[in-house]
């Protein structure tokens, strides 16, 4: 059974707007703890998960609005019965 709807007219859908932030967040993460191992620079790990968590909530609130912009704009202000 398939799943695809993108032949019904259904929009198809991407990632998430979370999942990408939180994907990137931990790869930010894992690269700044690589990089401080080998030492490249060093970090202050308080300093470091402070500014990673103002960067992704910052993310998650832009691509929230992004969000709800492309649905309202999409639906045409009508809302299924």
């Amino acid at each position: 059974m398939s799943t695809d709807f993108g032949a019904q007219g259904a929009p198809e859908r991407g990632p998430s707007v979370s999942t990408i932030v939180w994907g990137a967040v931990v790869v930010a993460a894992a690269a700044l703890l690589v990089a401080s191992r080998l030492g490249w620079f060093t970090v202050d790990p308080g300093v470091v998960t402070v500014a990673l968590l103002l960067v992704a909530g910052v993310g998650l609130v832009i691509g929230g609005v992004v969000a709800a912009g492309r649905n309202r704009r999409g639906s045409g202000g009508h809302t299924p019965t």
